[in-house]
């Protein structure tokens, strides 16, 4: 497992110049940090918002503790009944046969304009390491929409990935 400190160190990419909020750039070091930890699923859930929507690949899901859906959310989003899953239920469910993995963003920056980094794009790299032993690693770009709530802490509102999933189907010959 990974130290804070270490994975703070790890994570600290070239961001500085690509974005210009200090709270987004600490937020985002906070977030791959616990990312990377499997036994945090409460602090996990607690960086989104109560009615946030993940998206990983082809899993979504909408709301922390998996509340009901809209009727409007419904309609257009029930042809994927993976999105009445929680964030939490689903973060443990990414983690099934996974013994460790490691984000590694290696560019962010805001959509538009500099002086809103509330809207991201991410790149990165993920090394996974599984039961079984074999590790695999994939590259990723995140889009991320962060709100400040009334405590005044960041949290995503919106979080999709897109991945190769055929990383993951990969083992050793």
């Amino acid at each position: 497992m990974t130290s804070k400190s270490q994975a703070e160190d790890t994570h600290d990419t070239q961001d500085a110049h690509v974005l210009s909020d200090a709270a987004v750039r600490q937020f985002l070091r906070k977030y791959y940090y616990i990312a990377n930890e499997p036994s945090l699923d409460t602090e996990y859930g607690d960086l989104f918002t109560e009615d946030a929507v993940f998206i990983m690949a082809d899993k979504k899901s909408k709301g922390r503790e998996g509340k009901q859906l809209a009727s409007s959310d419904a309609t257009i989003m029930s042809t994927n009944s993976h999105f009445q899953q929680a964030i939490r239920a689903l973060r443990k469910k990414l983690w099934q046969d996974v013994l460790s993995r490691d984000h590694s963003p290696i560019k962010m920056f805001s959509h538009g304009n500099h002086e809103d980094d509330t809207e991201l794009m991410v790149l990165g790299t993920t090394t996974w390491t599984y039961e079984g032993g074999h590790t695999n690693v994939g590259d990723w770009a995140a889009h991320v929409k962060l709100e400040k709530g009334d405590d005044g802490k960041l949290r995503c509102s919106y979080y999709q990935v897109i991945m190769d999933t055929a990383v993951h189907a990969k083992k050793p010959s």
